[in-house]
């Protein structure tokens, strides 16, 4: 098992609500916090796009479709979230309804994060989709598991049509065991998003120069996560001072597992 597979396997032997769960989150005001910044790079080169045969709707979609699942740019790799894990309290926590919307045959953007405002069903994001086209899109969304083997697992959370532009939904997405969520459409195989649901606001999407920063993080110990929904994660332990500054950069390679 790669060692992308082996922190996700513990990771979900611990479980998302699992012991190692701890209290929600509390908003609170940040008066010395610091912050974290980097880069993320893909190294080698990077594979190229997944080729769709237009079986559905390819008056509207085109006859043909690439997919990106791993899109590099100058060598910065791109879609990729940071975030941070641990913190308990902090800067006001932000929406907790993840917005995507299916238009031109793409559910964008392809990546997301959404807060959970606390533990349980309750607690739960919502994820909120509009149909912009004017052919039918049907979300279907999962929520992503690793097993102890590296394999992923599926669990279907929900899956409904939308039959015409207009058409929208807004279902909370029952996590158990993960915090990852793929949102694909049954109608057209090359639709795919992906969401991270997260447990605090710490967290960003990288730059097209594949660049982050995460600010006001209260002083302490934490993981920082550098993730991709096909290249896995990657973690490291920082320590974060008053008004403090750190700079640390991941560096990604090879194909990944799973789409």
């Amino acid at each position: 098992m790669s060692r992308i597979g082996v922190l996700l396997a513990a990771f979900m032997a611990v479980g998302f609500f699992g012991v190692a769960s701890v209290s929600a989150y509390q908003e609170a005001a940040v008066s010395n916090g610091g912050a974290v910044s980097g880069k993320i790079t893909y190294k080698g080169t990077p594979p190229p796009p997944e080729h769709f045969r237009v079986e559905k709707n390819p008056e509207f979609c085109g006859a043909e479709r690439d997919f990106y699942h791993i899109k590099v740019d100058k060598g910065a790799l791109l879609h990729a979230i940071v975030l941070i894990e641990g913190v308990q309290k902090g800067k006001p926590l932000g929406s907790s309804v993840v917005e995507l919307v299916g238009e031109n045959c793409a559910f964008l953007p392809f990546t997301n994060v959404v807060p959970r405002t606390g533990k349980g069903r309750k607690g739960s994001p919502f994820m909120h989709v509009v149909n912009k086209d004017t052919v039918i899109h049907n979300p279907h969304t999962f929520e992503i598991v690793i097993d102890k083997r590296g394999m992923q697992i599926r669990r279907s959370l929900f899956n409904i049509g939308l039959p015409r532009q207009g058409s929208e939904l807004k279902k909370k997405l029952l996590v158990r065991r993960s915090p990852i969520v793929k949102l694909q459409c049954d109608q057209h195989d090359f639709m795919h998003s992906w969401v991270r649901v997260v447990k605090n606001p710490y967290w960003t999407i990288v730059g097209k120069d594949g660049s982050y920063k995460i600010d006001q993080i209260p002083p302490g110990k934490y993981n920082l996560v550098a993730w991709h929904p096909i290249l896995g994660e990657q973690k490291r332990a920082v320590t974060v001072g008053a008004n403090g500054a750190i700079s640390t950069n991941f560096t990604f390679s090879g194909t990944g597992s799973g789409r």
